[in-house]
């Protein structure tokens, strides 16, 4: 299943949209405008709630908690210790997302290295752009959510980012 996020730059409310091949959306994604706990929805086309998304307040791994619309919990956070490499690890599911900071290129990968779902983020772009090839589309809610988390993280560690070099001059 190929898909790709894409996400609303003027908005108060973090909005994205997912969207198939033929740009029908498929999914959308939207988080409080202001919340600590970064809450975030994930719906399919038809408004039914697929997941719910909340980080951790306070936490040097960014743990963020993934809830589904069946029950099944799982969380994520970052595996700490690699400067050049993004590693996190999705508790409750076995799973690993690795990724190449500077390339912007994730996979997601189960407990046998077995690739699930790959990613690559377009660096320049009106729109904050995801490319998501789902190999297990069994699992496809669950990777869209981890995904979704990524954008988050990633999304904290810029802003962090922009915020000490403001400080600093």
């Amino acid at each position: 299943m190929k898909l790709h996020i894409k996400g609303k730059v003027m908005s108060i409310h973090n909005k994205m949209d997912i969207l198939d091949e033929n740009e029908n959306v498929r999914y959308r994604v939207v988080s409080k405008a202001l919340s600590i706990h970064d809450k975030t929805h994930i719906e399919d086309a038809q408004g039914n709630e697929i997941a719910y998304l909340h980080a951790k307040a306070i936490s040097i791994h960014q743990v963020h908690y993934i809830e589904m619309a069946n029950g099944e919990k799982f969380e994520m956070k970052i595996k700490l210790g690699h400067p050049f490499k993004n590693q996190f690890v999705v508790d409750g599911l076995g799973w690993k997302m690795l990724g190449e900071f500077a390339a912007h290129d994730y996979k997601i990968v189960d407990e046998n290295d077995h690739v699930l779902a790959t990613a690559h983020r377009k660096w320049f772009s009106m729109h904050d752009i995801y490319y998501l090839d789902i190999l297990e589309d069994s699992q496809a809610e669950k990777i869209i959510a981890c995904y979704i988390v990524l954008e988050h993280i990633l999304r904290n560690q810029e802003s962090a980012a922009t915020s000490n070099s403001s400080n600093n001059q």
